[in-house]
């Protein structure tokens, strides 16, 4: 008799794999969690896993479904941060040395690029939720007014617990609630941002990481918050370092010599990347059978001189700016 599969709505209809093959599985998984390998506890008993997965830009959400007791070993996560929540009965794992015990009121958090061993059951299915490390960190740097200067670390047992949690619940809710409407949030670039930002922020607020104690230090204004908070309501229009200075009320020199210091960059550079990266998100999510085209898009971000873009966008992304846009 086969298994039923205890499946969440958001992911009924997304992409998944079901098999009895350890590699196989370990393979799906590599995509998400990082490179591994799953082992049955029993040489004599079957595999029977389930992985479903969909993903939105900088966010990724997945359902692990294992029926047979099972270890899952990846020595290096990938370059991402991902929240395991248990779906039912108690998980064991081991994340960098350090043994973590979680039932449905706790989560794992795997910072980008750790050790993780994870003693599946078949009465705890997971929740993943992955978030780009350079999502997470932008959101960081945004906040501090300055570039991150040592890897992320989040410290891995989330307490969902307690009264503050429920803004992660909230979030991860408006993320699978979304994964289910047709006309979601998630179809548009400026949808999956606010759901992504929402992640990001209620992750950094709730979970105590190396980052913690600064961001929680920064003030709510400042320079820094206020030239890069000026930058992203008026990134789609011309800059001018000096109208910058102006708005946020400092000398042009101070503002470049504030940008190198904080983000190793001057104001136009991070304008030109941040403009790349959503000429980026546009492209993918672009149709040139309706008439997209790399030159519109550009210049819709202020992009007007063709090949210093391309050039640009091969040495920011590693491809051309149209094969991005054929394979959205």
């Amino acid at each position: 008799m086969v298994r039923p599969l205890r499946t969440p709505p958001a992911l009924a209809s997304a992409p998944s794999v079901r098999t009895d093959d350890p590699r196989r599985l370990a393979g799906e998984l590599g995509a998400l969690l990082g490179e591994g390998t799953v082992a049955v506890h029993d040489n004599r008993a079957s595999l029977d896993g389930a992985l479903f997965t969909r993903s939105f830009d900088t966010i990724s959400l997945g359902y692990l479904d294992i029926g047979t007791p099972t270890t899952i070993d990846i020595p290096v996560t990938a370059d991402a941060v991902t929240v395991c929540m248990n779906q039912g009965g108690a998980l064991t794992a081991r994340v960098d040395g350090v043994t973590v015990h979680t039932t449905t009121v706790q989560a794992i958090v795997l910072s980008p690029r750790t050790a993780v061993r994870l003693e599946m059951t078949p009465e705890s299915p997971q929740l993943l939720v992955r978030l780009e490390r350079h999502a997470v960190e932008a959101a960081v740097a945004r906040t501090l007014g300055r570039r991150v200067s040592e890897p992320l670390r989040f410290e891995p047992l989330f307490d969902l617990s307690s009264p503050e949690s429920i803004r992660w619940s909230i979030a991860v809710q408006l993320l699978s609630t979304e994964s289910m409407t047709d006309s979601s949030l998630l179809t548009l670039p400026l949808g999956r941002q606010s759901i992504a930002d929402l992640l990001v922020a209620s992750l950094l607020l709730l979970q105590p990481s190396n980052y913690s104690n600064s961001l929680r230090r920064q003030a709510t204004s400042g320079l820094m918050v206020d030239a890069l908070a000026y930058i992203e309501q008026h990134l789609a229009e011309p800059f001018s370092p000096a109208a910058l200075a102006h708005a946020v009320h400092v000398s042009p020199r101070h503002l470049q010599q504030t940008f190198r210091d904080r983000l190793g960059t001057t104001p136009s550079g991070y304008v030109r990347d941040q403009r790349l990266q959503r000429v980026r998100i546009d492209l993918t999510d672009a149709d040139p059978r309706r008439g997209a085209t790399v030159a519109g898009i550009a210049q819709r971000w202020g992009f007007t001189h063709a090949g210093r873009f391309a050039n640009e966008y091969r040495d920011r992304f590693g491809e051309s700016p149209s094969r991005t846009l054929r394979g959205a």
